[in-house]
């Protein structure tokens, strides 16, 4: 959830740059992956050089027509792209996913793995949660496979070589929010200390 967030200064907003010009999307990708800090928009993984991602549209609706652009594209993977239902009209009314209020909306859950609407009466906030995939099993199962890991690494190296990790495989830094909520490690911070 924390890449999903969108910059009112972002350069594509000016810019006029259309996904519908084929010529245009690695340009969009690397803006959009550069604002989401190379990581998956709706997974929260860290997306590595030989990922395949793709130019995600929010809205179905809204693709490639004039009200498609920066506030409805994400760069995530292909299996969220190919598992997110291609209709979102049954998941109406729906929270928007760079809405300011989203982190008091939809939350982590420690102990179970995924995410969930805060309010269990929060319509908009559970049919994010749906449409996305965010309580999926393959993810919940990718997310604890991968802390796993990085409770070994911790487990096995002096807290400098631990940090050093972090800092040196960005891959490490995947699914941010768990790890910050379960491990205690702050992404952001090891992200922003990476040469």
């Amino acid at each position: 959830m924390r890449y999903l967030k969108k910059d009112p200064a972002s350069p594509l907003i000016a810019s006029a740059l259309s996904y519908a010009k084929k010529t245009d999307r690695p340009k969009i990708r690397k803006q959009l992956l550069l604002e989401q800090k190379g990581f998956c928009a709706y997974s929260e993984r860290y997306l590595k050089q030989t990922d395949e991602t793709n130019i995600e549209h929010f809205d179905p609706r809204s693709k490639e027509t004039p009200d498609d652009g920066y506030y409805n594209w994400y760069v995530v993977l292909p299996w969220f792209n190919s598992r997110k239902p291609k209709k979102i009209e049954p998941y109406l009314p729906i929270l928007s996913p760079f809405s300011a209020d989203l982190l008091q909306r939809i939350a982590y859950q420690n102990g179970i793995g995924i995410f969930q609407a805060i309010n269990h009466e929060d319509e908009e906030a559970h049919n994010l949660v749906k449409f996305l995939k965010w309580d999926s099993y393959e993810l919940y199962e990718d997310c604890q496979k991968h802390l796993q890991r990085i409770r070994f690494l911790r487990q096995n190296c002096t807290e400098a070589e631990f940090s050093t990790h972090l800092r040196e495989h960005n891959e490490y830094l995947s699914f941010a929010t768990a790890l910050e909520i379960e491990l205690g490690i702050d992404a952001m911070k090891f992200l922003s200390e990476t040469k």
